[in-house]
């Protein structure tokens, strides 16, 4: 048996973003077609946004309550994922390394035995 917590909130309502945000939905409408990252899921012709999009939501909300226009976050925002992406890759990177030196020190150990 599922447990409800999980699937509870996986998706949610374009109408419960709209009252979270405290945002008109033509607002929002506007949003998606100027930020890219922000792509709801249409499920039964509703849009339906997943957590880390809200969260995204929420974000680019109080940038505008800072005074950033929508091209300031949308510049911000690719930055940051441009951020993320490199460091990803750095990651594999040293993984690779590290795997790499495991195997060479596994194989001194095997020709040891």
């Amino acid at each position: 048996m599922k447990n409800n917590k999980e699937e509870e909130g996986l998706y949610i309502s374009f109408s419960e973003v709209t009252k979270l945000l405290k945002v008109k939905p033509h607002i929002l409408l506007y949003w998606e077609k100027k930020i890219p990252q922000l792509k709801p899921y249409r499920i039964a012709n509703r849009k339906f946004y997943k957590r880390n999009q809200v969260n995204l939501l929420l974000k680019v909300k109080e940038l505008l309550d800072e005074g950033y226009s929508l091209e300031g976050i949308r510049k911000i925002l690719k930055k940051e994922s441009l951020k993320a992406s490199i460091h990803k890759v750095s990651l594999e990177g040293d993984l690779k390394k590290l795997i790499e030196v495991l195997l060479k020190e596994l194989k001194d150990i095997y020709q040891k035995l």
